[in-house]
């Protein structure tokens, strides 16, 4: 009985610690579309580091644009290759544009109307 009682913890805190990381990935987009990026990155960043594509181009974007942090190309480009390099549609998206677009794309791309929202809205 004990046996079975120890399998039963452990199956509810593994499903407990699970459910953290999409609690994390989803209020840091909310966090994110709402503008509030200190918070988005704070969320954001360890689920970067752990490979998740979304979380590593939303930060690499913060970085590009200084949003929440200290705008830093370097990092930007380093979390948004990532990203590309997972087939984050985004991703994909911004580095095409930055590396091989017009100036007028480049433009585009760096306008303050995309600052809010790099992640599509149809993934949540």
């Amino acid at each position: 009985m004990k046996y079975k009682f120890r399998i039963a913890i452990l199956l509810i805190i593994i499903s407990i610690l699970g459910g953290c990381k999409n609690v994390n990935l989803s209020e840091g987009i909310a966090s994110f579309r709402a503008q509030d990026y200190r918070k988005a990155f704070i969320r954001l960043k360890p689920l970067a580091v752990k490979g998740n594509p979304d979380a590593q181009y939303a930060v690499g974007y913060m970085y590009y644009y200084g949003q929440g942090v200290v705008e830093d190309r370097k990092r930007a480009w380093f979390w948004i290759n990532k990203a590309a390099s997972l087939r984050q549609k985004d991703a994909l998206a911004a580095v095409q544009i930055l590396n091989h677009g017009t100036m007028e794309k480049r433009k585009i791309f760096e306008s303050a109307d995309l600052q809010h929202f790099p992640v599509h809205k149809d993934m949540y």
